[in-house]
């Protein structure tokens, strides 16, 4: 294989495929130059001193099968690594007491270590064969090369897996609420946006509950902002528990919720009025704040059921202007109550 085509596929496997295919490429690359009976890549755990056959190519009479896992301690690669050598011509004459390379008949091996920047072993770039075979310069560097390419390969790819996650993280710290742990306003009105989009495929009927905490102000006040939060927290259990499946709730505001999902049934209306009324009993009942339990008669709840093209900033406005009409309602009841 000429030079410029050597580095041409070296270029094509590093840029078009992802690193399991990357290797396996680099293997059936060695194997065409060097012409070994098997060529592979190994995953090593010093900790439990095992060696694995990761990725594996066989062309002959010597097979080395992928998924092999053989004892650390007694492997060429040990060997090889513990003298610096990278290339042994007659393994017999140089290692005769290694028990794994006797058994699979390995007479020519070639081993180049993967190294990370941290200096951990991650494992081996290997060929082996049969028969003697004098290998070039050239060719035993290539196994070098290609060795430390997939190190880099390998690190850039941890670096990536790293960066996704950190990203996913962040992400869902943006659109989650730090108290609860319930999503916030930004997730609840993009999961609403898609919803009522779905709705209007479907022809389904969504309706949007607006919660408020009816004297949460009056809690802080008389047993201090720790018990606030105790409270809010006991809450978002009782609504969290009470809420069918795939009903959504978000925390929007310091004693605000919001709760949306699909109505069943034949009538959305006669549906709403139940789910409502769910939703308030959710909220009433005895709530462990710390030091005391505190018997909480509920929540103002309003409850509307979308229109069928309705914006998601009009729903939550009606949802929001019919809560103040039950807690209106509610402290009437309660004056004449009293």
């Amino acid at each position: 294989m000429k030079a410029t085509q050597l580095f041409d596929e070296l270029r094509t496997s590093i840029t078009t495929l992802n690193l399991e295919g990357q290797i396996k490429s680099f293997l059936h690359l060695l194997q065409q130059i060097t012409a070994l009976e098997s060529v592979y890549f190994t995953r090593i755990d010093i900790d439990q001193s095992a060696q694995q056959i990761q990725y594996a190519v066989n062309n002959g009479s010597l097979q080395i099968s992928e998924g092999l896992s053989v004892n650390w301690e007694d492997t060429l690669c040990r060997r090889v690594i513990e003298q610096e050598r990278v290339y042994v011509p007659n393994v017999p004459a140089s290692f005769p007491d290694v028990a794994t390379a006797a058994e699979l008949g390995i007479n020519t091996f070639v081993s180049a270590p993967i190294t990370l920047s941290d200096g951990r072993l991650y494992g081996t770039i290997c060929g082996a064969g049969s028969e003697a075979l004098e290998l070039e310069n050239k060719n035993v560097a290539l196994f070098k090369l290609i060795a430390s390419i997939v190190s880099m390969q390998i690190e850039r790819e941890h670096l990536l897996q790293q960066l996704t996650q950190e990203n996913r993280e962040f992400r869902d710290i943006a659109l989650t609420d730090p108290l609860t742990g319930l999503p916030n306003r930004r997730a609840l009105e993009t999961e609403l946006t898609r919803t009522l989009a779905n709705s209007r495929r479907s022809g389904s009927v969504v309706f949007a509950a607006f919660i408020d905490l009816d004297n949460f102000k009056q809690i802080n006040d008389q047993y201090g902002h720790d018990a606030g939060d105790r409270f809010l927290m006991a809450m978002t259990k009782a609504l969290t528990d009470s809420r069918r499946e795939g009903d959504f709730i978000a925390r929007v505001g310091g004693d605000e919720f919001i709760m949306f999902g699909y109505l069943t049934g034949t009538q959305p209306s006669h549906s709403a009025k139940i789910v409502g009324k769910e939703i308030f009993y959710s909220t009433c009942g005895r709530f462990d704040i710390g030091d005391t339990v505190l018997n909480y008669n509920g929540a103002s709840v309003g409850l509307v059921v979308a229109d069928p093209s309705e914006s998601v900033a009009s729903l939550l406005k009606r949802a929001d202007n019919e809560m103040y009409q039950q807690k209106k309602l509610r402290h009437i009841s309660r004056s004449l109550g009293s």
